[in-house]
C-alpha cells in the first residue's frame, strides 16, 4: 500500500478578550509544550494528539511526523511572540518535509495581538507552505468560532461533538483517516458551512440536555446519508468580540458542495428554530448557597459561572466563596482560588499553621473583592495531578504550589479551599483528592467550571446548581462592550 506521511501538530487557544492579560510562551509551556518525539507521550491520552497516534497504527502505511503540540489556559491575547514562534516550526516542517497531508489539533477561538482570526491564520500560513493539493484537516474545539479563512483554507473542520469535551481523541482519530483517505484519492472533500446569528450560554451546551441532545443527534443523522464524510456544530466562544463570532454548522461530503450547503443550511435552521432553549436557569450566589444546604442528603457542586479560568476569567473570584463563609455553607470545600501572595503566606506559616489574611480578587474588580479570612493551613503540595475524568484522561495537570486553608465561617461552619498558584479550570476531581481532600465525602463543592466539570463530578453528586458570579465569564453578554460581534445576534439582540 501507498505510504502516506502526515504532519501532526497541535497549537490551541481559547481567547477571552475582554481579559487584559496577555497570553505568552509561558503560558503555553507551563500548560504543556511537547514537540517532536516528546508528543509520543501523549499517545495514551484523551487528546487530540492522542487520538491521531493511536488511530496511525490502525493505518497500514501511514507515518506520523509529529512537530508540536501545545495549548494554553484560556486568557487574553496571544502574543505575536509565540504565535510566529510556534506557527513557523509548523512552517519549517511542512516545508522539510512535503507531506502527502497535515492534520492540525485546534481550537478555533485564538484571537491574537495581530490576528483577529488566530486559527485562520494558522491555516493560511501552513495552506501557503503546503500547496493547494495537500489536504489540511483540522480538529476544532465545540467552542469555536468558526472565520471565513478557516473554510477557504481547510479541506475538512471536524469539531468536538461533546460538552464536556470527551471525544477528543475520537475527532483526532477521525481527522487523521479522513486526511489519509484524501490523501490516497479515495474521497474528494467538499466543505460548506452555515453560521447561525446566537451565542448561546454554557449551561444548556450540556450534550446531555436539550436543545444540545438534539442538534447532535440532528448532526449524526447527517453524517449517516449517502455521500456524508463528516458534520458538525460550533457552539461559539461569546467571550471572544471578532465579527465573526456565532454557532457556525459545517457539513463535508463526498466531492458535492450543493449537497453539502444544502445540509448545513438546514441544520442552521434547525439551531435556529431552537434558539430559546438556550435560556440557562441559574441561582444567585445565596440562593445557591441556601439550596445547597437544604439538601437533606449526597453532594451538592455548585457550578461558579462568572469566573471560570476555561474561559479566561481569573480563578481569583471570591463572590461564590464569600457566600459559602458569611452563609454558614457546612462541611464545603471550593477549588480553587488563583493567589501567589497567600500560597507563599501559607508556605511560611506551614503545616497546621494559621493566617488571617485578604484572599483572592487581587487581579481585578471583575470577580469580586479581596476577603478577610481567618484559617489554618491543612496541606501544602506542588500542585502535581493527573486527570481522571472522561475529559482530558491521563494528561499531566499542575496548579502550581498549592495550600489548603480551612477557612472559618460567620456561624462556626468552615471551607476548605484550594489556593493555588495557577489558573486552572476545576473540572476534575483529580484536582480535590490531590490535595487530600475527598469530593463524595463533602457536602457542598464549589467549583469554577460551567459544563467540563460535569463529566468528573456528574458520578459523585446529587444535585447540580449554576450560580451566576460575576466575572469574564458571565452568562449576562451585555455586561461586555462589544465592539466588533456582529449584530443583531441571540440573545442580545431579540431577532
Amino acid at each position: 500500500m501507498e505510504k502516506i506521511r502526515v504532519v501532526f501538530a497541535g497549537f490551541a487557544h481559547e481567547t477571552n478578550t475582554f481579559s487584559p492579560r496577555k497570553t505568552g510562551e509561558s503560558e503555553f509551556r507551563d500548560n504543556g509544550w511537547y514537540e517532536g518525539a516528546a508528543i509520543q507521550t501523549l499517545k495514551e491520552t484523551n487528546t487530540g494528539a492522542g487520538g491521531v497516534l493511536a488511530e496511525a497504527i490502525n493505518l497500514p502505511g501511514v507515518e506520523i511526523l509529529p512537530v508540536i503540540e501545545t495549548a494554553a489556559t484560556p486568557g487574553g491575547l496571544v502574543t505575536d511572540q509565540v504565535f510566529d514562534l510556534v506557527v513557523g516550526k509548523i512552517e519549517e516542517a511542512v516545508l522539510r518535509e512535503q507531506p502527502d497531508a497535515i492534520v492540525l489539533d485546534l481550537h478555533g477561538a485564538m484571537v491574537t495581538e495581530s490576528e483577529i482570526d488566530g486559527d485562520g491564520a494558522i491555516l493560511r500560513r501552513v495552506r501557503a507552505k503546503a500547496g493547494p493539493a495537500a489536504p489540511i484537516v483540522a480538529v476544532l474545539d465545540l467552542h469555536a468560532n468558526v472565520g471565513p479563512e478557516m473554510i477557504e483554507h481547510a479541506t475538512a473542520l471536524i469539531p468536538y461533538d461533546t460538552y464536556p469535551h470527551i471525544d477528543n481523541a475520537a475527532r483526532g482519530a477521525e481527522a487523521l483517516r479522513l486526511a489519509v483517505e484524501t490523501a490516497r484519492g479515495l474521497v474528494k472533500p467538499s466543505l460548506a458551512s452555515r453560521r447561525i446569528p446566537l451565542t448561546p450560554a454554557g449551561p444548556k451546551q450540556f450534550s446531555e440536555v436539550e436543545p444540545t441532545r438534539s442538534i447532535m443527534d440532528r448532526v449524526y443523522e447527517i453524517e449517516l446519508e449517502p455521500g456524508v464524510l463528516t458534520a458538525g456544530v460550533c457552539f461559539a466562544f461569546p467571550w471572544a468580540d471578532c465579527p465573526f463570532a456565532g454557532m457556525t454548522a459545517t457539513v463535508v461530503t463526498d466531492g458535492d458542495q450543493g449537497r453539502a450547503q444544502e445540509l448545513a443550511n438546514g441544520l442552521g435552521d434547525f439551531i435556529w428554530e431552537r434558539r430559546e432553549e438556550f435560556r440557562p436557569a441559574v441561582l444567585t450566589v445565596e440562593e445557591a448557597v441556601h439550596a445547597a444546604m437544604e439538601e437533606p442528603e449526597g453532594l451538592v457542586v455548585l457550578a461558579d459561572l462568572g469566573d471560570n479560568p476555561g474561559g479566561g476569567s481569573a480563578a481569583d473570584g471570591t463572590a461564590l466563596l464569600w457566600g459559602l463563609l458569611d452563609l454558614g455553607a457546612p462541611d464545603a470545600a471550593y477549588a480553587l482560588i488563583a493567589d501567589p501572595e497567600v500560597v507563599d503566606q501559607a508556605v511560611e506559616a506551614g503545616i497546621d499553621g494559621r493566617l488571617e489574611t485578604m484572599l483572592g480578587g487581587k487581579t481585578d474588580d471583575l470577580h469580586g473583592y479581596p476577603i478577610p479570612v481567618k484559617a489554618t493551613v491543612m496541606g501544602l503540595t506542588d500542585g502535581h495531578f493527573v486527570y481522571e475524568g472522561p475529559m482530558l484522561q491521563g494528561v499531566p495537570g499542575s496548579l502550581g504550589r498549592t495550600a489548603v486553608l480551612r477557612c472559618e465561617g460567620r456561624y462556626g461552619n468552615h471551607v476548605e479551599v484550594i489556593v493555588c498558584e495557577r489558573r486552572v479550570q476545576a473540572l476534575d476531581t483529580a484536582i480535590f483528592r490531590s490535595q487530600g481532600i475527598e469530593p463524595s465525602e463533602k457536602r457542598i463543592l464549589g467549583v469554577k467550571s460551567a459544563v467540563h466539570f460535569r463529566g468528573s463530578f456528574s458520578p459523585v453528586a446529587s444535585r447540580i446548581l449554576e450560580v451566576d458570579t460575576p466575572g469574564l465569564t458571565s452568562i449576562d453578554f451585555s455586561r461586555f462592550p462589544y465592539q466588533q460581534l456582529p449584530r443583531p445576534i441571540w440573545p442580545l439582540d431579540e431577532t
